[in-house]
């Protein structure tokens, strides 16, 4: 490797990513180069081959948790994993300054970080999460609060976390990272897990709104006279097309047992996806009627379904789109990177907060730093 080649593949940041959902809180690590490519690391802080999805995949931990209605006991589960994570980029790269981002299933002030409503996440509502978070890696470390805004610069210190709502972190990294994020275009992503989360992206820049709670397309009313929602409205998309949605459908214990099954060819469990793929359909027209987007990017961990729901709804997308025969059908397609895109574009976003452009994801190897 020549020294350009290898000056341009030194890593030059590392960043922790957290997506933390009702029920799951999912992590990884990941080492930013300076020619701005990011690779995933285990948990060691050992950088994966293979590049891409693969290593992103490879990096990532899911930790379950019941603590959704008490934030002390949410934070400090975040506080233990960034900890651990943090350790193991420590050891492995020392002196290279770490960043964490966290994504989380709520709205965030873009401003402060603070969170001011959740309908998933009870204990987290109207707290400030990045101070809220720091202060309890503070005191599982016992290393003090690092100067500034999300900083990590400073040695021995621990840097405030960058916040952002999870469905923008998620379309973030499919805009930036995925292969299909070549050139100028305008995307809806829609994440479909224990609620719906939305994003709309414009030339690879996200969307946030004025108040920074653009996206909340889980809670367009699709049932007037449908169950309550704990957003406070009745009959919202999400309560037709969510995992618990699907899983009740199918009589499953979750979601992920329906998926397997219906992709196992149960009967039951392809009709209730094929029913959710339907709704889904319904309410990408709406979306389609207003924002005219090009393509529909579906993440979450319901678009595991594949063709079983994006078949659906892509016919219900076709019937219901107003002027359908007239106009082009915007594409509907899964997220490349999967469920992972919402810790990667938390890590992502965090260390271009904090000065550090990400331009790629890896596809080769990243040599050691110097020093």
């Amino acid at each position: 490797m020549g020294d350009v080649a290898r000056a341009v593949s030194t890593p030059v940041a590392a960043a922790i990513g957290l997506d933390v959902g009702g029920g799951a809180v999912k992590a990884g690590t990941v080492v930013l180069t300076a020619g701005g490519t990011l690779t995933g690391t285990d948990v060691t802080g050992t950088v994966l081959p293979g590049g891409g999805g693969s290593a992103m995949e490879a990096a990532e931990t899911r930790i379950e948790h019941q603590v959704e209605s008490d934030g002390d006991a949410l934070s400090a589960l975040c506080a233990a994993i960034a900890r651990d994570q943090y350790g193991g980029l420590r050891s492995r790269w020392p002196g290279l300054p770490v960043v964490w981002g966290v994504s989380a299933a709520a709205w965030i002030d873009p401003h402060s970080g603070r969170s001011v409503f959740s309908p998933h996440l009870g204990g987290w509502r109207d707290r400030a999460l990045p101070q809220d978070l720091s202060r309890a890696l503070s005191g599982l470390t016992g290393l003090p609060l690092a100067p500034g805004e999300s900083s990590g610069h400073a040695s021995g210190t621990v840097p405030v976390p960058s916040v952002i709502n999870d469905a923008d972190a998620a379309a973030w990294a499919e805009a930036r990272l995925a292969p299909s994020a070549a050139g100028p275009d305008r995307m809806v992503l829609v994440a479909i897990g224990t609620g719906i989360g939305g994003a709309l992206v414009r030339d690879g820049a996200v969307d946030i709104g004025e108040h920074g709670m653009a996206g909340e397309f889980g809670h367009m009313t699709m049932d007037p006279v449908g169950p309550p929602c704990p957003c406070g409205n009745t009959g919202c998309w999400e309560l037709l097309v969510s995992a618990d949605a699907l899983a009740a459908r199918a009589g499953r214990t979750s979601a992920r047992a329906t998926i397997d099954d219906a992709l196992d060819g149960d009967p039951a469990c392809r009709e209730a996806v094929a029913v959710t793929g339907r709704w889904l359909g319904r309410g990408l027209a709406t979306l389609a009627a207003v924002l005219d987007p090009g393509r529909f990017v579906i993440g979450g961990g319901v678009a595991a379904a594949g063709e079983l729901l994006l078949g659906p709804a892509r016919e219900e997308l076709a019937r219901h789109l107003p002027g359908g025969r007239r106009r082009p059908l915007p594409s509907v397609s899964v997220a490349t990177l999967g469920n992972r895109s919402g810790w990667v574009g938390a890590a992502g976003v965090a260390l271009e907060r904090a000065g550090w452009p990400v331009r790629s994801l890896s596809s080769g190897p990243v040599t050691s730093p110097a020093w």
